[in-house]
């Protein structure tokens, strides 16, 4: 599994952000509730086809509250069609059910800072005659702050996504690896998933020498064959400059030695010339055994595998 593309579809709500401060976020809807005299003021996010509240006015009798999701909600097609600048005026036939109950709703477009469509706040049943050109000047304030909270953790998150990945392959490193394969495994063993290590070491092989190739273009190579062999559960990093590890998760010790044949087979397919010396460990769910040492048993097993093919790595 290679380290994904930066996720613009989970819920802010469920999510550990620094970058966002919701309780700056709620003051900023009671600022515009109280500027416009609105019934309610929210702040929606999107996702696939649905809408979730982030924030909205506190102590209001209406069933639009913080974190409700909006399921296929027609709000998505009504705010991607109107314009990112200033504000827009939404019927209530465009918003559906949810809002019926008001007559007339403004909208602000919210945007990622890579200008994918973050959701969108709404004012609702707003005073108009209480709107003035100082108004549209707090409307733009409230989003430039609401926008560039989401562009610190569009930055953090494209750090986070780079500390975890190996630059020359785009594999987990060894430390993204150590971060997200525990909480993989342990979702694995829940329902009853055996698991393996399959520890995978470059080595030289004389008949490279005619046409080397560098350790960044042998690394990229396989890298590619292990992600292209694998099933989507399970993972694998680079974790070292000559090393590869993968967690797969299979019904039996003999569907993990399917899977390393599968590996050699396509090796000696694409790039024969590529040596590889290859470890494993096994273990059922009732073992319990943490990581570390699977990973070990799938290193000693490698380092019997170098002992006994001193001649001939592979």
């Amino acid at each position: 599994m290679l380290a994904q593309n930066i996720d613009h579809n989970v819920w802010l709500r469920d999510q550990e952000q620094p970058a966002v401060s919701l309780p700056r976020w709620q003051q900023q809807v009671d600022l515009l509730n109280d500027l416009y005299r609105a019934k309610t003021c929210l702040v929606m996010q999107f996702s696939g086809q649905d809408a979730q509240i982030v924030c909205g006015k506190k102590h209001h009798d209406s069933a639009l509250k913080a974190g409700k999701v909006l399921t296929n909600s027609p709000l998505l097609t009504a705010i991607n069609s109107i314009s990112s600048f200033g504000s827009s005026e939404l019927t209530i036939d465009e918003l559906g059910d949810a809002f019926a109950e008001f007559e007339q709703v403004l909208s602000i477009q919210l945007s990622w800072p890579d200008g994918r469509v973050f959701g969108c706040i709404l004012i609702c049943d707003p005073n108009t005659t209480q709107a003035t050109s100082a108004s549209l000047t707090v409307i733009e304030s409230v989003r430039s702050l609401l926008q560039s909270e989401l562009k610190q953790v569009y930055l953090m998150q494209q750090v986070q996504r780079l500390s975890f990945q190996d630059e020359t392959t785009q594999m987990l490193n060894h430390y993204g690896f150590g971060l997200m394969a525990p909480r993989q495994l342990s979702l694995s063993r829940r329902f009853g998933s055996h698991a393996g290590i399959v520890l995978i070491e470059l080595v030289d092989n004389p008949l490279m020498r005619t046409a080397p190739l560098s350790t960044a273009q042998k690394a990229r190579l396989l890298a590619r064959i292990i992600a292209e062999s694998l099933r989507e559960a399970d993972m694998s990093a680079r974790i070292d400059e000559d090393r590869f590890m993968i967690l797969a998760f299979v019904d039996s010790e003999s569907n993990l030695d399917t899977l390393i044949g599968r590996l050699r087979k396509q090796i000696a397919k694409e790039a024969g010339k590529l040596s590889i010396l290859v470890g494993k460990s096994f273990f059922t769910p009732d073992a319990q055994q943490s990581l570390v040492p699977m990973q070990q048993a799938a290193e000693d097993n490698l380092e019997l595998c170098r002992q006994s093919l001193v001649t001939k790595p592979y």
